[in-house]
């Protein structure tokens, strides 16, 4: 599983790196590019140590940065390049925001919950994985349920959104080690699947509003 986690994010960065050759891409495109960058590396380091060791590391480890970096790296994106865009600060959409948020607190309530369960030393490796991850939903529900704007640039970027949520839930899932195996390796493969999704999705939005 490794090893495909390691392809689906060579993969992703190799799309990123050409379509970044042919045509000028924006801030937003260029920052999720480095989050996959971010993966890659994390998925190289798990995919050495278990050629190396015979097996998968335990407990939290190097490899664990590349998915926090990426998940920054993801929060970035929508915080600094394309968030203001697409909201305004009206007030009326204040609800949308408050109801965007309650999602973005499931994987705390995962957390929390594992801990109460399974002990802080177990839940442990999570922690630090958790927090930007919570922001991440929050941007992408967000961005998934707020109503277009005049440049389009919501109703283009939904499937990336949903892609983005998608995505983010199947990491989740396949994080907490207590859940059934098959549970996992199902999630960590539809990982993979969303993983090489996530930069076509956002190229094919920003062609429609990037200038």
């Amino acid at each position: 599983m490794t090893m495909i986690q390691l392809a689906a994010a060579l993969i992703s960065v190799l799309y990123g790196g050409i379509a970044c050759l042919r045509h000028r891409q924006p801030l937003f495109f260029k920052i999720l590019l480095y989050g996959l960058i971010s993966y890659f590396f994390g998925a190289l380091f798990t995919a050495c140590y278990s050629v190396v060791h015979g097996g998968g590391p335990v407990g939290f480890h190097v490899g664990y940065f590349g998915h926090i970096g990426a998940y920054f790296f993801l929060f970035s994106s929508y915080y600094g390049a394309i968030d203001h865009l697409a909201d305004g600060g009206e007030s009326k959409y204040r609800v949308l925001r408050i109801v965007s948020a309650i999602p973005a607190i499931v994987p705390i309530a995962l957390l929390v919950w594992g801990i109460v369960n399974y002990g802080l030393s177990t839940m442990l490796p999570l922690l630090m994985l958790i927090l930007p991850m919570t922001f991440t939903l929050y941007f992408a529900v967000k961005h998934l349920v707020f109503p277009d704007v005049e440049m389009g640039i919501i109703r283009v970027m939904r499937p990336y959104n949903g892609c983005v949520i998608l995505f983010c839930i199947a990491e989740l899932a396949g994080q907490f080690h207590y859940l059934p195996e098959t549970v996992r390796t199902a999630s960590a493969i539809l990982s993979c699947l969303f993983l090489v999704l996530l930069l076509p999705l956002a190229e094919k939005g920003v062609r429609k509003w990037f200038i």
